[in-house]
C-alpha cells in the first residue's frame, strides 16, 4: 500500500512539473507573440500620430505626442498636385488598375488552372513545369523581355505612347502564385461533379462557371485579395509603363517624397491615405482568407 502511495505521489509531482513547464512555456510564447505584435504595430501608429503634427513640432521631437492635431496635412497632401495630376486622381488610377487588373489576373489564372488540373493533353506537364520556371526568374531578369512586348503591343495597337492597358495586359497573366493555390483547389473539386454535370446536359463552359467555381469560390476570393493588396503597392510596372501625368498612388508617393523634401507629416498623411483601402479590404475579407488557408495552402 505504502509503494502504491509512493507511486501516486510520484506521478502527481510529474504532471504538476508537466503543467508548470507548459504554463511557463505558454506565457514566454504569449510574451514573444505580443512584443512581435507592438513591433508591426509601432511603425504605424507612430506614422499616424506624426501625420497629424506640423513640420517643427515634428523636428523637435518626432516620437512626441502632437501639442495640437494639426489635420490640415491631409487637406494640403490631396490639394497637392504632380504633373498636373493630383493626390486624389492617383488615388481613382489605382483603384482603377487594382480593380481591373485582379479581375483580369484572377480569370486567367483560374481558366488556366483548371485547365491543367482537370484536362489531360499533350504538353500539359511542360506547361505546368513552365508555370513553376516562371516563378524562380527573378522580376529584374524578365524586364528587358517586358520592355520589348509593350513596344510590340503599342505597335499593334497604333498607341503613341504607355497606356493603363499595356500594364493590364501585363496584369493578366495567368502564371504564379495564384495559378500554384488554384491548381490545387480545382484538383481537390472531384471528377464526379463534372460528370454529373455532363450527364445533365451542360457543356464544359456552363460546368466551369455554374458547379466548378462556386466550390472554390473561397480560394478564388483570398486570391483575389492577396492579388488586389499586390497591385495596390505595385511601383515597379506604373512607374516604367505609365507617362508622368497617369501615374498611381504608390508612384506618386515616391515622387511626393522628392519633391517635398523635409515636410515629413505630409508625407506620412498620403501614406496614411495609400495605407487607409488596403487596411478596410484586409478587415472585410481577413475571415475567408483564414478560413481559404490551409497548411500553408488554399482549399476550395
Amino acid at each position: 500500500m505504502e509503494d502504491l502511495n509512493k507511486a501516486y505521489r510520484g506521478q502527481t509531482t510529474l504532471r504538476r512539473k508537466k503543467d508548470i513547464g507548459y504554463s511557463i512555456t505558454k506565457w514566454v510564447v504569449f510574451a514573444v507573440f505580443i512584443i512581435y505584435g507592438a513591433s508591426l504595430l509601432f511603425p504605424f501608429i507612430w506614422m499616424l500620430v506624426s501625420s497629424f503634427k506640423t513640420t517643427n513640432e515634428f523636428d523637435k521631437n518626432i516620437y512626441g505626442w502632437p501639442k495640437q492635431f494639426y489635420g490640415l496635412n491631409f487637406i494640403e497632401v490631396l490639394k497637392y498636385e504632380i504633373d498636373g495630376q493630383s493626390i486624389l486622381n492617383m488615388f481613382f488610377m489605382s483603384v482603377l488598375l487594382t480593380v481591373l487588373g485582379t479581375a483580369i489576373n484572377i480569370f486567367f489564372s483560374a481558366a488556366a488552372a483548371y485547365t491543367l488540373s482537370k484536362f489531360k493533353f499533350i504538353g500539359r506537364g511542360f506547361i505546368y513545369g513552365l508555370a513553376i520556371f516562371t516563378m524562380v526568374v527573378p522580376i529584374v531578369g524578365t524586364l528587358p523581355a517586358q520592355v520589348q512586348m509593350m513596344e510590340v503591343f503599342n505597335e499593334i495597337f497604333g498607341f503613341d505612347d504607355n497606356t493603363i492597358f499595356g500594364v493590364l495586359f501585363l496584369y493578366s497573366g495567368a502564371f504564379g502564385m495564384n495559378f500554384i493555390l488554384l491548381y490545387s483547389a480545382f484538383s481537390s473539386v472531384s471528377t464526379s461533379y463534372l460528370e454529373a454535370a455532363s450527364v445533365d446536359g451542360c457543356g464544359r463552359i456552363k460546368t466551369y462557371f455554374t458547379v466548378v467555381l462556386p466550390q472554390v469560390k473561397g480560394s478564388l476570393v483570398a486570391c483575389a485579395v492577396l492579388q488586389a493588396i499586390a497591385y495596390w503597392n505595385d511601383y515597379a510596372t506604373p512607374k516604367l509603363f505609365l507617362p508622368r501625368g497617369h501615374t498611381t498612388l504608390a508612384v506618386g508617393l515616391q515622387i511626393l517624397q522628392e519633391e517635398a523634401g523635409g515636410n515629413y507629416p505630409q508625407i506620412f498623411a498620403s501614406m496614411i491615405i495609400s495605407i487607409i483601402p488596403v487596411l478596410i479590404i484586409y478587415l472585410i475579407f481577413q475571415k475567408k482568407i483564414i478560413e481559404s488557408t490551409n497548411a500553408g495552402g488554399l482549399k476550395g
